[in-house]
């Protein structure tokens, strides 16, 4: 019972890693979301790159107020301004040219180079992180490309200086005029912004305007087991988490309702804009091949006035939960893991407590494993005690089996007798095990989504928990650890079961080889706890 067990739980583990590496590669988003069919032809429009020129207004627009004609050499003149702004956990860089975000740094964590992590990845220069979009293509190419006058050229946070605010003011010839407003805090991921809008001369065009997000504004992370994390835009709405991978992004979709947030993210970093007035839908589309997620506003005779805020850092549980605004919906533990969520943040919080205590992921990761093993001591003790004595009486099950081998209700009604008198229950070892298996697929999430344990050195040569053991030691040791371990369990099955049992450790090597060594670790550990508690029971403990 106890090897059919195992061996159920192996090709279970099999399953679900499989299961989310198959979900990665076919699963779409969620059909909640507006798909606009027939939008206005104005919304239809590219957005315009920073590098871009107005069009030429069509016949139907003729009749519109006319615009300043700008000049034929460089139709927005005036210098570009980078503005600085260091708050302590993220360094900003704002272009003055259409108040847009050029850099967004985080300087606690490094990429594979040794660089300073950047949340924007924009290669090909597309429309930048909150460009701002009209349904016109010439107040668009304004708004994006017209030169702000900076309140400050750079603003440096402290704790004795804990708060900075970034206005950006256009008046355009036009008569549009724009203020945008930055408040900047220290050590805090969130950034309060505003954004009004004063087109009284071109009231008759009706103008929309969106603030927008994109592209990658997760950064690039390099991770080997990333198959079963979604990265990419993302929406909170009406309760629901809805992805959207850039191929099933066809035409402008809009959330509407209750509005929590639009983000990119990836499995260690995310960016998203939080609504807080004057702002009705959410909104992904795409431009060229990269997505883009963003909010539309509310405009009256084409003005527009509206806050909301931008989260941008890591999706670290604790931070994400006092952040508020279900910002902690960001993180995603797969289509497997959020049914033991309940499991997984507390072991999380857990591993943060013995981390205050060592300093140390690696040893936060074994000590976790120990009280992990003694609150189930008991279940694992009765569990062994179980086996050893199915061993005791196995002799005599076969002598049973072999008996009434064409009599199987008479054979059933034997063993049931053979195990009364010998005080022995045949699921007595399962059920304590299967007690367990919920625990460990948390611990294997928490472990896995966890970005704590990104960049996180143990000893030695393990520099990083999050990636695989480079030299494949703690592989092997597990591997070793689980022969072992298997060798001083009594064999109670047939002699084919016997014989498949064998190969678990090779096979359970080979698929640790590419895990997060702390989640080898982990599992090394456990197995060395587990033997010694076999021999004591199997060897030293006393009837």
């Amino acid at each position: 019972m106890e090897n059919r067990l195992l061996l159920a739980f192996v090709l279970s583990l099999a399953v679900f890693v499989g299961w989310g590496y198959f979900l990665a590669q076919v699963q779409g988003p969620l059909p909640v979301q507006e798909q606009s069919i027939e939008t206005q032809d104005a919304r239809s429009l590219p957005p315009q790159s920073a590098g871009s020129t107005p069009s030429a207004p069509s016949q139907s627009q003729s009749s519109r107020p006319a615009i300043s004609t700008p000049a034929p050499v460089n139709p927005f003149p005036g210098q570009e301004i980078l503005i600085q702004v260091s708050a302590g956990k993220t360094h900003f860089t704002i272009s003055n040219r259409g108040g847009v975000l050029k850099q967004l740094q985080l300087p606690r964590f490094k990429n594979d180079d040794g660089d300073v992590i950047d949340l924007i990845d924009n290669p090909d220069h597309l429309t930048a992180a909150l460009a701002l979009k009209a349904n016109d293509a010439e107040v668009t190419a304004i708004l994006q490309n017209a030169h702000y006058e900076p309140s400050t050229t750079s603003i440096v946070l402290d704790e004795n200086n804990p708060e900075g605010r970034l206005t950006l003011t256009l008046n355009h010839s036009s008569g549009l005029q724009v203020i945008r407003n930055y408040t900047f805090r220290f050590d805090d991921y969130l950034v309060a912004m505003s954004t009004q809008i004063t087109a009284a001369s071109l009231a008759s065009r009706n103008l929309q305007y969106q603030v927008l997000l994109g592209p990658g504004m997760g950064g690039k992370i390099s991770s080997q087991t990333d198959y079963i994390v979604f990265s990419g835009a993302t929406v909170f709405a009406n309760n629901e988490r809805i992805e959207n991978p850039p191929e099933d992004i066809h035409d402008t979709s809009y959330f509407k309702g209750d509005l929590k947030w639009v983000s990119f993210q990836n499995k260690y970093f995310g960016s998203a804009l939080i609504p807080q007035q004057g702002t009705k839908a959410g909104i992904v589309f795409k431009e060229k091949d990269q997505a883009f997620v963003g909010l539309e506003l509310e405009s009256v005779q084409s003005s527009a006035n509206a806050e909301y805020l931008l989260y941008a850092g890591t999706k670290e549980l604790e931070i994400l939960e006092t952040q508020g605004h279900d910002l902690v919906r960001m993180i995603d533990y797969g289509w497997f893991g959020n049914k033991f969520a309940f499991l997984v943040k507390p072991l999380l919080k857990v591993l943060a407590f013995f981390y205050g205590l060592t300093g140390n992921y690696g040893w936060s990761i074994i000590f976790l494993t120990i009280i992990i093993k003694v609150l189930f001591s008991p279940l694992t003790h009765k569990s062994f005690k179980s086996m050893k004595g199915m061993q005791k009486v196995q002799p005599y099950v076969k002598i049973i089996q072999e008996r009434n081998k064409d009599d199987r209700q008479k054979m059933n009604a034997e063993l049931l007798e053979l195990y009364k008198k010998h005080k022995v229950n045949p699921v007595g070892g399962c059920l304590p095990m299967l007690l367990q298996i919920p625990v460990f697929i948390a611990l294997y999430h928490a472990l896995f989504f966890s970005i704590e344990l990104r960049g996180a050195p143990f000893i030695g040569w393990i520099i990083d928990l999050s990636v695989a053991d480079p030299y494949y030691v703690y592989p092997v040791l597990m591997g070793a650890t689980m022969f072992l371990q298997q060798r001083l369990t009594p064999s109670v099955g047939d002699p084919m079961q016997q014989k498949i049992m064998m190969f678990l450790p090779i096979v359970f090597t080979f698929l640790f080889i590419s895990f997060p060594a702390g989640l080898v670790i982990y599992w090394t550990v456990n197995n060395m706890l587990t033997i010694t508690q076999q021999y004591y029971i199997y060897h030293i403990a006393k009837d």
